[in-house]
């Protein structure tokens, strides 16, 4: 059994781990950048001011339908609306209680999963780059103890491809984290921006709320079908 060939090739396999790992990385940040952009509005007035309209007239099914329609209904801002009114008869305390649950686990759950795999090929990337210039430079200097001649530009060759493996695990690891961050600032701006916003809605919610009698206000009245 050839030691140095077997771990010659168990470089060549890091090399392979690397790539898959550049490529993961890339998927991860594509998904986090596009479910990011479709939780956020760019012009929420529209749909805040159609939401405060109808809720100072009690419709409040319609104002749901509004947040469920094709054009907001994958945004945060419409979803955390539309589990405000549904929960309106259950006090603003507790309604407010359920927003931030609902952001949490609704909204930024998936991003926040997304994120941890960015750490880890943040982590990954130099030490699958070390792995495989320790395998390489081992075998090389395998190479040297033998018996065999070796030529020195090819032993030359061998040295500087095991350092790539290095310089690869960096190239990934440095973009990725530079991902991470700008993504976490993006985040921290879409909550903070999605709660200002909706505290638009729970300030038109909250004294409509206030003037129903307290047993309307235990169990609010359910739409009579269609």
């Amino acid at each position: 059994m050839n030691v140095t060939r077997i771990i010659d090739s168990f470089g060549y396999v890091i090399y392979g781990a690397l790539v898959f790992l550049a490529i993961w990385g890339a998927y991860i940040a594509i998904l986090l950048y596009r479910t990011l952009r479709k939780k956020s509005i760019r012009d929420p007035e529209p749909l805040i001011l159609q939401v405060q309209e109808l809720c100072q007239a009690r419709r409040f099914d319609a104002a749901m339908s509004v947040c469920q329609s094709p054009t907001y209904w994958h945004t945060a801002l419409a979803q955390l609306i539309a589990v405000a009114i549904k929960n309106r008869g259950k006090g603003m305390g507790k309604v407010k209680q359920l927003l931030v649950t609902e952001f949490h686990t609704e909204v930024v759950a998936d991003m926040e999963n997304r994120l941890g795999s960015v750490s880890t090929i943040v982590r990954m990337g130099p030490l699958l780059g070390l792995l495989g210039t320790v395998a390489s430079m081992i075998a090389a200097f395998g190479r040297i103890g033998s018996s065999e001649k070796v030529n020195p530009n090819a032993l030359a060759s061998d040295i500087s491809l095991a350092l790539w493996a290095t310089g690869a695990g960096l190239l990934i690891a440095n973009p990725m984290m530079l991902v991470g961050n700008d993504f976490h600032a993006r985040l921290r701006r879409l909550r903070d921006r999605t709660e200002r916003q909706l505290q638009e809605v729970l300030d038109v919610m909250e004294p409509i709320e206030a003037q129903r009698p307290a047993a309307d206000r235990a169990a609010p009245k359910q739409s009579a079908p269609r």
